[in-house]
């Protein structure tokens, strides 16, 4: 199996301790996550309407199900060797010339929900903490009609992968989607959310 570069995840535990959880990390080897290159123009966040169907398998997870672009497989076995947390990881399954699959994983925590202010705190914290650079908080988006914050970072020993995180709270839980990619910024952030387009929250 290629690479996965299980690049960020996003173990909320530092947060729990405190009163108010949330968090994010890790990586390939426990690295951690989420956000792009300083801002310049941030690419838009609107899923683009002419954007390919999600037509490849579909994660179901905590709460949630995850439809994966086309030609994209279940990776949850491999995700869970590299991050015991994740809860469900996909990735492209086209090898690649640069032995990097473009990949996404979700790890979800029972935590009571938080202002996206507190959170991005706690965010930015644990990623410098981390070793992760070029941190940027960019436009919250949609999660299924709940609002997601929205963050972009560079990993140590990840190339020049984006590692692209998502964040919402839903029924008591915080679900934090991490997209890795190493196209350029403007696919990057296409993938992303063609890739989030695709998940559905559970009826309750």
């Amino acid at each position: 199996m290629r690479r996965i570069h299980a690049l960020a995840l996003a173990p909320l535990f530092a947060l729990a301790a405190c009163t108010a959880p949330a968090a994010t990390t890790t990586s390939a080897a426990p690295a951690p996550p989420a956000t792009t290159a300083a801002a310049t123009t941030a690419p838009s966040t609107a899923p683009s309407t002419d954007a390919p169907a999600n037509t490849g398998a579909v994660l179901k997870g905590d709460g949630y199900t995850l439809a994966l672009p086309e030609g994209w497989e279940d990776a949850t076995t491999a995700f869970k060797k590299l991050q015991p947390q994740v809860d469900t990881g996909g990735k492209e399954t086209a090898d690649t010339k640069d032995k990097f699959n473009d990949n996404v994983n979700v790890i979800v925590q029972t935590t009571p929900e938080i202002p996206f202010n507190t959170l991005k705190t706690a965010i930015q914290t644990q990623l410098e903490g981390a070793g992760s650079t070029n941190i940027e908080f960019k436009d919250n988006v949609q999660l299924d009609g709940a609002d997601a914050l929205q963050v972009w970072s560079s990993t140590k020993g990840a190339g020049d992968a984006h590692t692209i995180q998502f964040m919402a709270f839903n029924g008591g839980k915080l679900a934090v989607l991490t997209v890795s990619s190493n196209r350029d910024e403007t696919k990057a952030a296409n993938l992303a959310q063609q890739v989030i387009s695709g998940w559905k929250w559970a009826a309750a």
